[in-house]
């Protein structure tokens, strides 16, 4: 079997030289989040053979996080199934990460990836898959495995850097990160997810007004890259105005940046969604933007691919007041739970029961279901930015249910970490006030 050499030196079987370039530009554009992947599944398409160009494409396919996406990457997957002995070991690793991504193992594929960067630590293509993997199954760890990995072959490669700060990031490393961000935007000063991670280093410090001032700056260098690193670089400039009591702002940012642009796209509903919740939790009113929210949650149907997702639209469809479509979305949602086992089981299915007490205006339900599972919160993947909005929820209602003493730690905690944000001291202040 022929194969041909990748940017970085590596072997890529049953490839053309021709589709070896496109691959390699696919791979500058996945991990600097640009708009051009269409490279994996046009190769696939024209050289069959080619298995690293299948497994991409059948990824690609998966990444949109919806049942279509496994459809449309089945017929990719496919091929791998067999009759794959004559590729390398780092090959064979990426298409077993596939397959097992495919069959929703995504632990098996996480491991696959961790095994493809260690026999290539050059591939940060496939440390981008499995830190994406990663980031969804709320493994810090493996997140920072990888991208320490790569940054032997890859110290000048800006995008390694960035890949190194929000693993670091998410590990608690907070100095580190800003080091690492800086690092990356020395080398490129428009790397949109080093500016994410310098994002989330601002954000959990509480530095409202430099990370305004820092994304603001940055934003007209996202009007190229993808539509999800476009929308959640403003999704986090939101937030920051949102903090810093500037709700009109955020409400504005919501409007021009985060909706409508691809209303079908699992990541743009779950920004709309966050956003909207936590405006509404701070006493916004959002007027009638969750309509168009609403009915594009409801044509996913029901899925239940990852429990972070699930726990935004059940939030959607039970606020909505829909108690069939709840209904419906609970029962297959404990099925899946019953399958599954793990997280789903033991955060996910509770979790969503909660949010739907608290919609229904159960209180003491919600607080009962949900306060146990705060210290898991991580294992239902997203970030530490992202999964706040529960520790919102569970917020409003333990208030709700005067849950007073069991407030107080979390209301100070949440006040020393960020006394810059002028509601965790408004929520302390109500607290003393109630008693």
């Amino acid at each position: 079997m022929t194969y041909a050499l990748d940017a970085y030196g590596q072997k890529v079987t049953g490839a053309s030289a021709a589709s070896v370039a496109a691959l390699d530009r696919f791979g500058s554009e996945w991990i600097s989040y640009g708009p051009d992947l269409a490279g994996p599944i046009t190769t696939a398409e024209t050289e069959p053979g080619c298995a690293l160009a299948n497994a991409y494409a059948a990824l690609l396919h998966m990444s949109l996080e919806a049942s279509s996406g496994y459809e449309a990457a089945a017929p990719f997957l496919k091929r791998l199934q067999g009759g794959t002995s004559h590729v390398t070991a780092r090959e064979q690793a990426i298409i077993e990460a596939a397959l097992r991504w495919g069959a929703q193992e995504y632990p098996a594929s996480l491991k696959a990836f961790e095994t493809a960067v260690s026999l290539s630590p050059a591939d940060i293509v496939a440390a981008k898959w499995g830190q994406y993997l990663a980031f969804n199954l709320g493994d810090a760890p493996a997140m920072l495995r990888l991208g320490r990995q790569i940054m032997a072959a890859h110290r000048s490669t800006p995008e390694a850097w960035g890949m190194l700060a929000f693993a670091q990031e998410q590990s608690h490393q907070l100095h580190l990160a800003e080091d690492s961000a800086t690092q990356s935007l020395a080398l490129n000063p428009r790397d949109a997810w080093a500016q994410h991670a310098m994002a989330h280093v601002y954000e959990t410090h509480g530095r409202l007004d430099e990370g305004i001032r820092f994304l603001e700056q940055a934003a007209p260098g996202w009007s190229d890259r993808s539509i999800f690193m476009r929308e959640h670089n403003n999704w986090h400039l939101a937030l920051f105005h949102l903090d810093r009591d500037e709700p009109a702002k955020a409400l504005d940012i919501y409007d021009r940046q985060l909706w409508s642009a691809w209303p079908e796209f699992a990541q743009e509903q779950i920004g709309a969604i966050s956003m909207l919740w936590r405006l509404e939790l701070r006493g916004v009113d959002v007027g009638n933007r969750w309509a168009s929210v609403v009915a594009a949650v409801t044509q996913r149907g029901v899925e239940h691919l990852w429990p972070f997702h699930d726990l935004h639209y059940i939030h959607a469809i039970s606020r909505n007041g829909s108690t069939t479509r709840t209904a419906d979305f609970i029962t297959t949602m404990e099925q899946k739970a019953d399958r599954a086992g793990g997280v789903w089981k033991d955060v996910a299915l509770p979790a969503a029961q909660a949010i739907v007490a608290c919609n229904q205006g159960r209180h003491d339900d919600a607080c009962d279901l949900l306060s146990p599972l705060l210290p898991q919160l991580a294992r239902i993947g997203g970030s530490h930015a992202q999964r706040d909005i529960f520790v919102q929820a569970w917020i409003d209602a333990a208030f709700r249910a005067r849950r007073l003493s069991a407030l107080e730690h979390v209301l100070t905690e949440r006040k020393h970490a960020r006394p810059t944000v002028a509601a965790h001291r408004r929520d302390l202040d109500r607290l003393q006030s109630t008693r």
